[in-house]
C-alpha cells in the first residue's frame, strides 16, 4: 500500500465485487479514523495478492477490514490499536476472535459483549500445538448465512438455553483449555464436537440443519464415523473442519475424505480440502520506504 493521487485497487483474480468492497473500506476508514486527514492525501495503491474466501465461515470480512485499515494508520501515521479500529469499524459486534488472532494469532477465547462493552474483552490466549493440523472441508459453491440473512436469522431464532450456555463454559472451561495446554488432541476434539452438536442445532432452523451444507454434512459425518472427533462447522459454515493430531494423519483424512465422495456419487464439484496449521503470530506489518 502506498499514497499516490488517487485511489486504486488491483490483484489477480480480484472480482468487481471485492474491489468495491474494498473501496468502501476506504472510503468507511477516511470519515471514521482518517476523517482529518487531507483529502489530498487520500488517495492509496491497493493489491490484493491473496484473499479469505468471502462467506465460508472464516471470518474474511473482518480480517480484510482491519488489515486495510491497519495498513492506512500505519501509513499516516495514527496511533490505533486492532480494537479502537474494530470498534470504528463496527467489527467485533458479536465475537471477538477475529480482533484477537489478527493481533496474536493463536487459540483465542473471548468473554462476549456486555452491556457496556462495544467489542468482547480477550479471557484467554495460548499457543496451538505445532503439530495439530485442521482439515478444512471447503464448500465453494455455497455460502453461509450473511448481510441481511444473518441479521434476520439471529432476530428470528429463540433464545439460547441457559441449560447449554452452561454446558459450552464447561465443556471450555474443564475441556478445551486443559487439553490444549497438555496437547491430548482427543479430549479437545471431543469438547469441539459436543460444542458443535450444541451451537448447530440451535442454528439448525436458520441454516438447515446442524451443518450448512448437506455436502460438507456427509464428509463431516463420514469422518465422525471413522472415529474422528474435532468435528465442526466455522461460524455460518458452509466450512467444516476437523481436528488432528498431525500432518501425516490430515493428508490421511483428505484422502479418504476424496474416496468417499466419489464412492458415493457425492457431487465433487467445487468442494475442496486444505489442512491448516494454526497462526501463531498474528498479523505480520512492515512499512518499507517507497
Amino acid at each position: 500500500m502506498q499514497l499516490q493521487s488517487k485511489t486504486s485497487i488491483t490483484g489477480t483474480d480480484v472480482s468487481p465485487a471485492m474491489i468495491q468492497r474494498t473501496q468502501n473500506i476506504i472510503d468507511h476508514f477516511y470519515t471514521s479514523l482518517g476523517t482529518n486527514i487531507p483529502d489530498a492525501q487520500q488517495g492509496v495503491r491497493v493489491e490484493l495478492l491473496e484473499l479469505i474466501p468471502s462467506h465460508a465461515g472464516l471470518g474474511s470480512g473482518t480480517q480484510l477490514a482491519i488489515a486495510i485499515s491497519t495498513a492506512l494508520c500505519k501509513l499516516h501515521n495514527l496511533s490505533e490499536n486492532t480494537r479502537e479500529i474494530a470498534e470504528q469499524l463496527g467489527r467485533g459486534a458479536r465475537s471477538g476472535i477475529g480482533i484477537a488472532t489478527f493481533d496474536q494469532g493463536g487459540f483465542i477465547i473471548d468473554g462476549g459483549l456486555s452491556s457496556s462493552s462495544t467489542t468482547p474483552p480477550l479471557l484467554a490466549r495460548h499457543d496451538f500445538p505445532q503439530n495439530w493440523r485442521i482439515v478444512l472441508i471447503m464448500d465453494n459453491d455455497s455460502q453461509g448465512i450473511h448481510g441481511e440473512q444473518e441479521l434476520l436469522a439471529f432476530e428470528n431464532l429463540a433464545a439460547f438455553p441457559l441449560v447449554d450456555s452452561q454446558a459450552i463454559c464447561h465443556h471450555v472451561l474443564m475441556k478445551l483449555l486443559p487439553a490444549i495446554i497438555e496437547q491430548e488432541i482427543v479430549s479437545f476434539g471431543q469438547a469441539v464436537t459436543d460444542i458443535q452438536s450444541l451451537i448447530g442445532d440451535h442454528f439448525a432452523p436458520a441454516q438447515g440443519g446442524r451443518y450448512a451444507s448437506q455436502r460438507v454434512t456427509s464428509l463431516l459425518l463420514h469422518a465422525q464415523n471413522q472415529g474422528h472427533t474435532g468435528i465442526a462447522q466455522s461460524s455460518w459454515g458452509p466450512t467444516g473442519c476437523v481436528f488432528v493430531e498431525n500432518d501425516n494423519v490430515a493428508q490421511q483424512l483428505i484422502s479418504e475424505l476424496s474416496h468417499y465422495a466419489k464412492q458415493q456419487n457425492i457431487n465433487d464439484s467445487g468442494l475442496s480440502f486444505i489442512a491448516a496449521k494454526a497462526n501463531e503470530k498474528g498479523a505480520e506489518i512492515e512499512i518499507t520506504a517507497p
